[in-house]
C-alpha cells in the first residue's frame, strides 16, 4: 500500500498508553461500532461480536487503515478551512469548527491507531505461540 509507512505504529504507540492517557478509551464507548453500541446491540443480538477471532480482528485491522484515512482526509481539509477563516479574520468561527475537528477527526484517527496497536499484540503473541 502507498501509505503503509503513515500507517506503521510508532514505538511510543505500541502499548497504547498515551491514547489511553489522552481519554481514547472513554471516547471509544460512544464512537460509532463503540462499547456503547455494542452493548446496546448485543442487548437484541446476544451473540454479535465486532471481532469473533483472529481473522475477524485481521479483517478489522484493514477497516482501522481505511476509518483513519478516511478522517485524516477531512482532519486536513478542516485545517486549511481553520487557515482561511484565520486569514479573512473570521474567529466566530473558529472555536467551534476546531471543538468539533478533534472530536470528529483527531480522536477518531487516534483511535484507529489505538485499535491497530491491540491488533498488533494479537498478532505478535499468536506468532510467539507459534513458533514455540
Amino acid at each position: 500500500m502507498r501509505y503503509s509507512r503513515y500507517f506503521n505504529l510508532c514505538r511510543f504507540e505500541r502499548d497504547g498508553r498515551l491514547y489511553e492517557l489522552f481519554g481514547v478509551r472513554h471516547f471509544k464507548r460512544f464512537a460509532s461500532a463503540g462499547d456503547f453500541f455494542n452493548y446496546r446491540r448485543r442487548r437484541s443480538e446476544p451473540g454479535f461480536r465486532n471481532i469473533t477471532g483472529y481473522s475477524s480482528a485481521i479483517e478489522w485491522e484493514s477497516r482501522t487503515r481505511f476509518n483513519e484515512l478516511a478522517h485524516l482526509g477531512n482532519l486536513i481539509f478542516n485545517l486549511v478551512m481553520i487557515g482561511w477563516l484565520s486569514f479573512r479574520a473570521r474567529y466566530t468561527w473558529l472555536g467551534p469548527i476546531m471543538f468539533l475537528n478533534l472530536f470528529l477527526n483527531v480522536y477518531p484517527i487516534m483511535l484507529q491507531r489505538y485499535n491497530r496497536a491491540r491488533i498488533q499484540r494479537i498478532r505478535l503473541a499468536r506468532q510467539a505461540t507459534a513458533s514455540e
